[in-house]
């Protein structure tokens, strides 16, 4: 589970979704498309900033909230994208967390920690489907198509 360092990955993943789509956020990776006039959706901004990566639990709560909302059983049914950007150790609390909700099929990088075993990485791609960011245009399609 090897990735090569994507300095503008998500820059490009930003520009790349489609204009319907909503980007929730919070830690450093909004330093990277923040700036970008990404435009709103009905006169809501497309991008929703809950703050520093620690504010994650908001977007965590948000999820919850609209699984019970549309009535569904897992939270991996909800159109939500996890992608974790790995530049500080305290991405390893909002991994957790999210793994402990059982979310399944998040995206890691631009670079993966360096604790990162292969016996670790195997687990969790094994049990969580966890992956490395890739390229943009293939990562964004297989977004859309909620993979």
């Amino acid at each position: 589970m090897a990735v090569k360092p994507i300095v503008n990955y998500f820059t490009d993943v930003a520009k790349e979704l489609p204009s319907d789509t909503v980007i929730l956020t919070a830690g450093c990776a909004k330093f990277r498309y923040n700036k970008l006039d990404l435009g709103d959706i009905g006169g809501i901004p497309r991008v929703l900033d809950a703050g520093q990566c620690n504010d994650s639990y908001s977007l965590a709560y948000i999820a919850l909230q609209l699984k019970e909302v549309f009535g569904l059983d897992d939270i991996n049914d909800l159109p939500i994208s996890y992608d974790i950007a790995w530049y500080e150790q305290k991405a390893v609390i909002v991994l957790l967390a999210l793994l402990s909700l059982g979310v399944k099929g998040i995206r890691l990088g631009p670079t993966l920690p360096a604790f990162l075993s292969p016996n670790v990485a195997k687990v969790l791609v094994d049990n969580f489907n966890i992956k490395p960011v890739g390229d943009v245009k293939e990562d964004v399609a297989a977004i859309m198509a909620g993979n």
